[in-house]
């Protein structure tokens, strides 16, 4: 079957996923709860993942391991830490200088992706945490790293036999999450920001793109049948105690399975693309500003100006500093990037 697979909305999907965080995040830190059902009606996370996994089989289609590693790299790590660089700049200035174990301490574990570890003295600043969200890159990068084994082994399956590997990985998760309770509470928070317990949604992205032919046009025949299911799913897990019985690790396994299934079934029945992605940048700073106004006192929100003048402030300094980080940092490594043969 010849299809252009670049014909999607796939950018609309994205989107939807980084608001969706942006606002998780926003409801919590500035005490929302009213909202907790509606925003997270749908999960940011999961849809990003199983894109990074579609997007990176469809990826080593046509690269090398090594190009294809090489260019994830560049993509990722430069913005990465131009964010870190940027919310250190802003801590130290807000807050406080750290002794020189600290400071070590915490430059280590954030530039190498280790960003789940907190430093006691960063406790006072913000929400407590330097940027919650730059977990997620961590499990990214482990995944890139096991992207090129995952995707040769799922080109010798047939699609059954990848479909009982992804129930395998599904099953993985919610039994890690079920061995909370007996595991170690160090031991079960270092297993939570490895890829394994998410590496089921990961290498379902990768089966959509690998099945494309197979999967796609399947699901598109029923996708005003996923939607409602989808619903009804949803309302299942907010409301009845059975749904929960399928917690994986931080998120429902069927939830993200069908939310995977209608990403397939919606994403490539219409071509609609950003002229200028910003979602990474928002996504890696819009935690940096809400930590700073929760920082300078402005956590409790009403109908005012004042309150006004936050919502602003947090919503749009993230899209300027996405802006800025592409400008300055990730468009010039692009173009460095490219010089080099192959990549």
């Amino acid at each position: 079957m010849n299809r252009n697979y670049d014909h999607n909305a796939l950018d609309l999907f994205r989107i939807l996923a980084t608001v969706q965080v942006f606002l998780g995040h926003f409801i919590t830190h500035f005490h929302l709860p009213q909202l907790t059902n509606a925003v997270y009606f749908i999960r940011g996370v999961p849809i990003l993942f199983v894109l990074c996994g579609f997007l990176a089989a469809k990826s080593l289609d046509k690269y090398s391991a090594k190009d294809y590693l090489i260019r994830r790299a560049y993509r990722v790590l430069p913005g990465f830490w131009g964010c870190i660089v940027v919310n250190t700049l802003i801590i130290l200035a807000l807050y406080a200088i750290p002794t020189l174990t600290d400071g070590i301490i915490y430059l280590v574990t954030q530039f190498f992706g280790l960003n789940f570890y907190t430093g006691d003295w960063l406790r006072g600043y913000g929400v407590g945490t330097p940027n919650g969200v730059l977990w997620t890159i961590g499990v990214q990068v482990q995944f890139f790293l096991l992207a090129p084994m995952l995707y040769k082994l799922l080109r010798k399956l047939q699609l059954p036999i990848s479909t009982v590997l992804m129930g395998v990985l599904t099953l993985l998760s919610i039994a890690i999450e079920k061995c909370a309770g007996f595991l170690p509470e160090i031991v079960y928070k270092l297993i939570g920001v490895t890829t394994l317990p998410y590496l089921y949604f990961l290498v379902l992205g990768m089966a959509g793109w690998c099945f494309r032919d197979q999967i796609i046009p399947a699901l598109e025949k029923v996708r005003w049948v996923i939607l409602p299911v989808f619903v009804l799913w949803k309302l299942a897990e907010n409301h009845l105690p059975f749904s929960h019985i399928f917690d994986g690790v931080m998120y429902n396994t069927v939830t993200t399975l069908l939310t995977a299934l209608l990403i397939f079934s919606f994403g490539f029945s219409f071509r609609w693309r950003m002229k200028q992605d910003l979602t990474y940048g928002f996504y890696l700073y819009h935690m940096v500003f809400i930590n700073i106004a929760i920082h300078l006192g402005y956590g409790t929100l009403g109908f005012d100006l004042q309150s006004a003048a936050v919502v602003l402030a947090v919503t749009v300094c993230p899209i300027l500093a996405a802006w800025l980080s592409q400008r300055w940092i990730e468009n010039p490594v692009a173009k460095l990037a490219q010089k080099k043969e192959g990549i």
